[in-house]
């Protein structure tokens, strides 16, 4: 570590300083240090990188690391990436693995502001012929307009879904908002005679209103007073523009979670179908009786360890997350023989 601690200049290093400071056990960083010279092993350059995904809803590989770069210049790597990566057409999903037989596949939507790279945990513990396929917001990898409801997400995330598996039964999971979007592209399914055998609601919130959210600040709960004018502005600002203009990763991600969270909270969710099944987290576990309050029956909503991000990497959550994806009995899609 360098003697003069220079501070982050910028909000990726804010961040990129942040996940080393929480892996490390060490404080300040200063955007000159190297991450091997503050005693970063590799197990905690993995540590590093499955933080920085779900912060910054990016595709990171240990390639940010080679050649022993500072805070600073690893930070100018992930810019450049994003910035090619954001002019060319990149799809909206991705194969997070690719076994050379398939019997199996699962599609997982991601939640608001998220990438599909959140469920690489959860492909991680995949059965060898299993397809795991992820999907994220169109516009939030590379330019492209964004959904502004839930089905329209499901429109488009549909077509993507047939080319990667042209017949059923289907295997559907969605992560917070992402839940919503998986219940809409269920219902699409059936719509057009499709057989869904499973849907996964994992802690997909009902009837919650963040006070972090711009749009929604004055119908938060609590005594949170409303951010400055400024703020809100440059936000609407931001979502108004979101997946046209590219902003940098922590700012991308940020705005793509406001705009999922308008989209979530405009939203009028339809109850689920008997093959769904909700898990909820301990974090948000009042919403066990929300679900069971008329959208799901009893039996299909169900507890799991965990916060609301920590059951997209802990091995025990993922665990009673692949075991709850094996239903117990066929659908009742109008395409079973």
């Amino acid at each position: 570590m360098t003697e003069e601690v220079v501070p982050a200049a910028t909000p990726l290093e804010e961040v990129l300083a942040d996940a080393w400071g929480t892996v490390l056990g060490i404080e300040p960083i200063s955007r000159h240090d190297r991450f091997s010279e503050l005693g970063g092993t590799s197990l905690a350059a993995e540590k590093v990188l499955v933080l920085l995904r779900r912060r910054l809803a990016v595709d990171l590989g240990a390639e940010v690391l080679v050649g022993r770069p500072t805070l600073a210049e690893i930070a100018a790597r992930i810019e450049t990436a994003q910035r090619t990566r954001f002019t060319r057409h990149t799809p909206a999903h991705r194969r997070l693995t690719n076994p050379e037989s398939v019997t199996s596949t699962v599609h997982c939507f991601a939640g608001a502001g998220a990438g599909s790279v959140s469920f690489l945990g959860l492909a991680s513990m995949a059965d060898p012929g299993c397809a795991v396929i992820a999907y994220q917001a169109h516009g939030l990898e590379s330019r492209g307009i964004p959904s502004w409801t839930v089905r329209s997400h499901a429109r488009r995330h549909l077509k993507s879904l047939l080319r990667e598996q042209p017949q059923g039964p289907y295997t559907l999971l969605g992560h917070s908002f992402g839940g919503h979007i998986a219940a809409a592209v269920a219902q699409l399914l059936a719509e057009h005679g499709r057989t869904v055998k499973r849907l996964l609601l994992l802690d997909t919130v009902l009837k919650s209103i963040d006070s972090a959210s711009v749009a929604d600040y004055r119908q938060a709960s609590g005594t949170a007073s409303p951010p400055p004018l400024s703020q809100r502005l440059r936000t609407h600002l931001r979502v108004a523009t979101a997946g046209v203009v590219r902003y940098s990763p922590p700012i991308q991600q940020a705005t793509f979670w406001e705009q999922g969270i308008r989209v979530q909270n405009r939203h009028r969710p339809t109850p689920l179908p008997l093959y769904a099944r909700v898990l909820v987290s301990d974090e948000n576990a009042e919403q066990a009786a929300r679900w069971a309050g008329g959208l799901a029956i009893p039996e299909q909503v169900h507890r799991i360890s965990g916060t609301h991000l920590s059951v997209l990497s802990d091995p025990g959550a993922l665990a009673q997350v692949w075991s709850a994806l094996t239903p117990a009995q066929p659908s009742p899609s109008k395409d079973m023989p």
